[in-house]
């Protein structure tokens, strides 16, 4: 896929061909499917740069970019503590994190599905693998939370529990050995300078009311301020970028065409925004 930063590329879901995705969960706006775009509108960084994905979900741009810059420089964030420890048990854990899902396999059931959403999902490897089991068997993909963070996906239909393979997550591990793993809210990277910042906030400007983790477009604009003007800033939204108030004279915006779910629903082609505030000759 050749991006046109002109044109509207198109973006599907991830169908790799690699042995081994830099994918562990279904995700919705999961970013897997990225990597020809990030590899053209990421320029080469500098040796000292840092790489700070503060928006980390289920962790595709870490992923991405700790397997094309090297773990050791990037960190990935996200607010929810029971995402972190899947990635945290993933890095330090896989053999464990695959043996305890293979039970899950096992046992897999409706009934089985609901008895694990009752259970802890962010103490170690053994709730990681509950969140595991729990993400990969949610209806569409969707990894949805309540007011009390506690997973409330319903169970997808008519589909055997999916399969896990142990040298895919091997691979994964060791991709990401050396990454930096935070748990903080955005606003706490405001005076991040001098690093690679990738925003993907979740779901800005939407009253829907399925996710807790939403936040304030008046509070992201203004983190947004306070870091674009002494970080390299990249950008995904699915939000037209006059919500963000971005200097036409200091960032560049593409539309991105994709053929895939975007937010809570499934649609042929549904549109994102990329917008970044350095030169690609950088």
């Amino acid at each position: 896929m050749v991006l046109d930063i002109i044109d509207e590329p198109f973006v599907i879901n991830n169908r790799s061909r690699n042995k081994f995705p830099l994918k562990i969960i279904p995700y919705v706006g999961c970013k897997a499917g990225f990597k020809e775009i990030f590899d053209t509108l990421i320029p080469r960084l500098d040796q000292n740069i840092k790489i700070v994905d503060i928006f980390g979900g289920g962790g595709a741009f870490s992923f991405y970019a700790s397997n094309r810059f090297g773990s050791e420089k990037v960190t990935y964030n996200d607010n929810n503590p029971i995402v972190v420890n899947l990635i945290k048990s993933l890095r330090d854990d896989p053999i464990d994190l695959y043996r305890l899902y293979q039970k899950h396999f096992r046992e897999s059931s409706i009934d089985y599905y609901y008895e694990i959403r009752k259970m802890d999902l962010g103490d170690g490897v053994q709730g990681a693998s509950n969140f595991l089991y729990l993400a990969k068997n949610a209806f569409s993909g969707k990894i949805r939370f309540n007011s009390k963070n506690k997973f409330n996906s319903p169970m997808r239909k008519g589909s055997q529990c999916p399969r896990l393979a142990l040298d895919s997550l091997v691979y994964l591990s060791k991709t990401i050995k050396n990454l930096t793993i935070a748990n903080k809210d955005f606003r706490d990277f405001k005076h991040t300078q001098n690093s690679f910042l990738y925003l993907d906030p979740p779901y800005l400007n939407n009253d829907n009311g399925h996710y807790n983790g939403t936040i304030d477009l008046n509070d992201f604009n203004s983190f947004l301020r306070s870091i674009e003007k002494s970080n390299m800033v990249l950008l995904s939204e699915q939000n037209k970028p006059e919500i963000f108030s971005l200097s036409k004279s200091n960032y560049h915006v593409c539309q991105v065409l994709l053929k895939r779910s975007l937010q809570y629903f499934t649609q042929k082609q549904s549109k994102e925004i990329i917008a970044f505030n350095y030169s690609l000759n950088d």
